[in-house]
Order: structure tokens, then sequence, then C-alpha cells
């Protein structure tokens, strides 16, 4: 009964990981459809830039303006991006364009936010000065903060729910001269209000009274309505403006530049690598195989979930090679229980005893390799970025899946088949020494 309730529940949790059908209006497409994936595996959409016609400054290092996008895109926390300096074939024309290509988050509505996208781009094109006005009234007009640099680092700072609403946080932490000038306005005000503008455009208005209190270690906390325009003000606060003034044009959508169908490709792939590993466990272990096809069906079902369940996983080719070898580990994990298995029977204990025995001697090895693999994939997310960072993101989703595959899913599914099947030796596919002998590998040899 409690094997057909699983088996039950495992058909239903795979139904939700890849059916598709239609509810109401909308459709439904599984954990599958639910992924989002990146430029790189998708497409997106492609901004030129130009030099605008009043701009002051001649480009010295076109080079120098690529690497700067660049800089900002990862800031706004894109990982696989492309940023191109474009000559235009007319003689006439000196000056490169510059073309950003580049995939927005799929909103709640399922459709590719491309208006946070295209705001994302003019911000990264942002041209201006970084000013800052102050006064004892909203909207200050008094500058402030001018012979010196003011901004040491400015980041996004997170969510605060007050309980009835959540807003979003920029941190801005001064230099020695912007704290001292600062505290010294916020101390001879008790109400006091800042007002940050890159060129003419206001990046963080001064809606908000401040006092003294509100600079704590020279940071100071402002915020705002969204996490977008959070992320948008703590990069322009971070990296001023632009040298150059650029128009930038309507966006276009473009295809992948790994070609057509790549989506398809990667799922097809990533398929064939889960059913190699279930013949592979067929062919080595006979009947036993099937626990490995049922651990595997979990593994595919709960790894999809996550994927879609925890905030800013996007799918991209390093993505796709951190799935791969998750799929490995996970079947590695299986192989090393089922030698452990052969090796207990062979001391001469029963069935029983030995899948017990053999999966305790499993988990130190298993939980080992799972968390030296897990710790080298926080590192690189930490230290690495773009393709290499979607990797270790979810190549460390996948490590803890695989632990969970073969410590609690493979281990379940032998308890409740090998009791259907009376713990037979066959179904296993053991064999033992002769009078119970030692194998080579308990002798050393």
């Amino acid at each position: 009964v409690l094997l057909t309730i699983v088996l039950v529940l495992t058909a239903v949790l795979t139904a939700a990981a890849f059916a598709r059908f239609p509810i109401g209006t909308k459709d439904y497409n599984g954990f599958l459809g639910a992924i989002q994936t990146d430029y790189d595996l998708s497409g997106g959409t492609a901004y030129t830039l130009t030099l605008a016609s009043d701009n002051l400054k001649d480009v010295d290092d076109i080079e120098e303006v690529v690497n700067t996008f660049k800089y900002r895109l990862d800031l706004l926390d894109y990982r696989t991006y492309s940023v191109k300096a474009i000559k235009n074939v007319d003689e006439a024309v000196k000056d490169y364009d510059i073309r950003i290509e580049a995939r927005g988050n799929v909103n709640a509505y399922g459709t590719v936010d491309t208006a946070t996208l295209a705001q994302d781009v003019a911000v990264v094109a942002a041209y201006g000065e970084l000013t800052f006005y102050g006064g004892t009234e909203k909207n200050p007009t008094e500058k402030i903060l001018t012979d010196g640099k003011v901004v040491a680092d400015s980041a996004y700072a997170g969510s605060y729910n007050d309980g009835s609403n959540t807003t979003y946080q920029v941190s801005i932490t001064f230099t020695d001269y912007g704290y001292t000038e600062l505290s010294k306005l916020l101390k001879d005000n008790s109400e006091y209000y800042v007002q940050i503008n890159l060129g003419e455009t206001v990046l963080l208005p001064g809606s908000s009274a401040l006092s003294a209190s509100y600079i704590n270690n020279k940071t100071l906390y402002i915020t705002t309505q969204s996490e977008a325009s959070a992320k948008q003000a703590a990069l322009q606060i971070k990296t001023g403006g632009l040298a150059y003034k650029y128009e930038i044009s309507d966006g276009v959508e473009i295809s992948s530049p790994l070609g057509s169908n790549i989506e398809l490709k990667c799922v097809l792939a990533l398929a064939a690598l889960v059913v190699a590993a279930i013949v592979f466990a067929f062919v080595a272990n006979g009947k036993y195989g099937l626990v490995q096809l049922l651990s595997m069906i979990l593994f595919v079902d709960f790894y999809l979930f996550l994927l879609i369940a925890i905030p800013g996983v996007k799918i991209s080719l390093g993505g796709v090679i951190g799935a791969a070898f998750a799929i490995i580990l996970a079947a590695d994990g299986f192989f090393i229980t089922n030698k452990r298995i052969k090796e207990e029977y062979a001391r001469g204990k029963t069935v029983k005893s030995a899948v017990k025995s053999g999966f305790a001697r499993a988990l130190a090895p298993v939980a080992g390799s799972t968390g030296i693999v897990f710790a080298a994939a926080i590192i690189l997310f930490a230290f690495a970025g773009g393709v290499v960072k979607n990797f270790a993101l979810v190549f460390a989703i996948g490590a803890i899946v695989s632990a969970f595959t073969t410590l609690l899913f493979a281990r379940m599914f032998s308890a409740l088949l090998l009791a259907e099947v009376e713990y037979k030796e066959s179904f296993l596919r053991l064999k033992r020494t002769e009078n119970g002998a030692e194998t080579a590998e308990e002798k050393g040899e």
C-alpha cells in the first residue's frame, strides 16, 4: 500500500513537472515551462547606441567604453549578454556605435519584461554628473557636497517590510569628506532633505526628511518603491554618468546567438544523460536499476521545482553544463551505494542487513563529495561572473538534490521494492564469495 501511494505521488509530481494543459483562459506549462532561460539560450532584445549630435567629447578608447558597459551590466545582475562596438560602413562616420543584446526577466504574467530591460540599458548609458542637493524643504535646490569625492560605494540593500507595505533600499557609503560634510548639515537641522541627481535626472528625490541618526558607519539608507529603481539608482550613484552622450534606439527582438532551437537541444541532451545513467544502472545492477529509475525521476522533479522556486535563477549555457554535472553526481551516488551493498553482502550479511549497512557506509563518501563540490560551487558563485556564475549556482542546487536522491529517495525505494520481492539476491544481482571469504578490496589487494 505504501509503495503504491509513493508511486502515485511520484507520478503526480512528474506530471506537474512536465505536463501541459489549459486551465480556464490560461495554460499550465509545468515546472519545465516555468524555468527562466537567459539571452544565450532564448535570445532577447538588441539596442543600438549612437553618439548624440550634441556630445561634447570625442571617444578616445572605444574598448574602455565597451568594458564600462559590461561592468555596469554585471552590477545589475545580467550574466549573459553581448556588448559590441560596431563601425559604420559609411566612411564619413568616424565614431563607433555600441550594440547591447540581453534578455529581461520573465514577469508574473509569463512574458519577458522588456520595459525594465530598456530602463536598465538607459541607466548604464546615462550621461551627466552626479550632484547632491540639500535643504530644509522637499525638492531641495541648494547644491551641496561639491568640494571633493563624495561616494565611496553604493549598492542595492534589499527589501524592507514595515507591516503595511514593502520598500526597497539603496545604501550609500560616503567618503570621509562626504560623511563629515553631510553630518554637519544634518546636525544643524532637525529635518533635512537630500536629493541626488545624475545630470538632469533625479535618482533619489528628497521626499524623506533625514536626521544625523540616519547615517550609520558612514552609510545612509534611502528607500524607493521598486526593486528595479533601487538597483538602477545604486548603480548610477556608484559609477556616475558616462563621459559620452549616447542616443538609444528602440529595442529589436533577436534570436539566440547559439542558433535555432538551442533550448530544445539542451533539454534533449540532459534527458539523454538521465536515460544513459538509468540504462547503465540496469546493465550493472539488473532489476535493482528500478530503484535508480524511480530515484532519478524524483531527482529531476525536485531539481526542476527548485530551479523555479529559488529567486534569481535564470538558466544559461553554463547552467546547462551545471545540470549535466549534477546528473552525473546523482548517478555516481547510486553507484557508490550499490558497491557498498555488494561489499556488505560479500562479507556474509543477509540481503536486508547488507542494504542497511551499504547505505550507512555510503553516507560519508556521498555527503563528503557533495560538501566538497557544493563548497567549490559557492566559491565560484562568489568570485566568478557570467556563465561560470550560472554554472556554479545551478550545479550547487543540483548537488544538494543529488545527495537527497542517493541518501533519501534511493533508500526509500530500496526499502519499498525489496520488501515487495522479499529481499531476493537476484533482484540486486548479488554474489557472495565462497564461504563468505573476504573480497580483494578487504584484503588490501
